[in-house]
């Protein structure tokens, strides 16, 4: 796909860039160089290939969670310096003007 000088600049109108005449017969030419590649790895033929969701063959490796109480709440609330209403209190971060 050849891209031409319009559409150069509609690409950078769009990317709020600034390009002189010799960036946009440049880009022009790298962008329809790049298009060109892209447009060969559509010719090859994939119908029998099964997609990858990743390629590196790694498993999960990672232990699975498991959910166990470490504490009972009433231990914990008994270590609580400050506490009202089984509510623990802490010191005021913000102050109110």
């Amino acid at each position: 796909m050849k891209l031409d000088k319009a559409q150069i600049e509609h690409l950078a109108n769009l990317a709020k860039l600034d390009i002189s005449e010799e960036e946009k017969e440049k880009y022009a030419e790298q962008l329809s160089s790049i298009l060109e590649y892209v447009d060969k790895l559509n010719e090859i033929d994939t119908k029998n290939i099964e997609p990858l969701s990743q390629v590196s063959g790694a498993i999960d490796v990672l232990r699975p969670d498991v959910v166990k109480q470490c504490f009972s709440q009433e231990k914990v609330l008994a270590e609580v310096p400050d506490l009202e209403k089984r509510q623990i209190k802490v010191k005021k971060v913000f102050e109110h003007k």
